[in-house]
């Protein structure tokens, strides 16, 4: 189950937006303030946060930049669709602006579809992470087999195989012997002996 978070500072549209929500299955915790929000985000991060933009301690587009460096999605709610109160909320990383009034029926599609977008970030975030880390890995082991090719004279083949060779041999993955041995930290001799 989802867990969302629904911030604004109205009770009667807090409390009908929670009741609708979990009667949709979804579980929802309410806060009638950023601040309040903020601490709720800090200890329980949900799936999705639903913001008000008008709220009377930090409004809900400073709120949601806070949100967007903590990596929690959000949408935002308001009675406004002034242009460049869109414009503001678009920059800050919203997956969505909803205008009020609103009933809970026509905001489910809009968290389903701002869930699955928020999944989909996710999953490019790390996939980014892991393209990077590999890009890192993948120099030093260039770099390594350049050192070997320089002082031995051996060809790039010959180099790598020497660098997999150890590494399976100590039980060690390729990249953590590359950086030990750029490092200093490994003789080449050791790296080449049988």
């Amino acid at each position: 189950m989802k867990k969302l978070l629904v911030v604004d500072d109205d009770m009667v549209v807090l409390a009908t937006l929670t009741l609708g929500l979990r009667r949709q299955g979804y579980v929802v915790r309410d806060c009638q303030s950023s601040l309040e929000a903020l601490e709720v985000c800090k200890s329980e991060p949900p799936d999705l946060a639903i913001l008000d933009i008008r709220m009377p301690d930090i409004d809900g587009v400073q709120l949601g930049s806070v949100l967007a460096r903590m990596n929690i999605p959000f949408l935002y709610l308001s009675a406004y669709a002034d242009e460049e109160l869109v414009k503001n909320a678009v920059e800050t990383g919203a997956l969505g602006y909803l205008v009020k009034p609103l009933e809970v029926a026509g905001l489910v599609p809009s968290i389903k579809a701002a869930l699955r977008r928020a999944e989909d970030l996710a999953k490019i975030k790390q996939s980014n992470a892991n393209l990077a880390l590999a890009l890192d890995s993948s120099r030093e082991i260039d770099v390594a087999i350049g050192l070997l090719m320089g002082r031995f004279g051996f060809s790039r083949q010959e180099s790598f195989e020497v660098l997999r060779r150890y590494a399976r041999k100590q039980r060690l993955k390729l990249p953590e012997v590359a950086a030990a041995f750029i490092a200093g930290e490994m003789d080449a001799d050791a790296l080449i002996a049988p």
